[in-house]
């Protein structure tokens, strides 16, 4: 497990909303579960894949449960904080952005959130996502399509430094 354990973590942090302490939590549930009942596993999937796909499904359930636990920053606090970027631009880095990007995926639905973090910060195929998610393919397009453009809109500000 020790193979996955960063890379696991590090996204079932950024499925709950940068809540290390639940990730960790959830984390180690998940480890608890693999090594209780090794036969879970599907062998015919590549493992990371699956495994993956696991802590999605309790990062969901999770997310479900105590949603409002979670909810970091509402719409409006988001907007602000974009809208007010403008003055941020001249000092901005990479930890800036990263910041705003966190807060306006946590503002999106969570399965489009989910969708955009398998997609662009974990590198799975739209076919892989499809599969993982239990939807089709059309409709994980559909979200990335409406995730990308909703972050676009969100993330204006910084379109400047891209130029640079």
């Amino acid at each position: 497990h020790k193979r996955y354990h960063k890379r696991l973590l590090h996204f079932m942090i950024k499925m709950l909303n940068n809540d290390e302490e639940k990730a960790r939590d959830l984390l180690h549930d998940l480890i608890l579960k693999l090594v209780e009942r090794p036969h879970m596993f599907d062998t015919s999937k590549i493992f990371y894949s699956w495994v993956i796909t696991f802590a999605a499904n309790m990062c969901r359930t999770e997310y479900r449960h105590f949603h409002k636990e979670y909810v970091s920053a509402d719409e409006s606090e988001v907007t602000g904080k974009i809208e007010n970027a403008g003055e941020l631009i001249s000092k901005t880095d990479a930890g800036i952005f990263n910041d705003h990007l966190d807060r306006a995926l946590n503002g999106l639905q969570y399965e489009h959130k989910e969708t955009f973090i398998l997609r662009f910060q974990e590198g799975f195929s739209i076919q892989e996502i499809s599969e993982m998610m239990n939807c089709s393919v059309g409709t994980v397009k559909s979200r990335i399509y409406y995730t990308t453009r909703k972050l676009a809109q969100e993330l204006e500000p910084f379109k400047s430094l891209l130029k640079k």
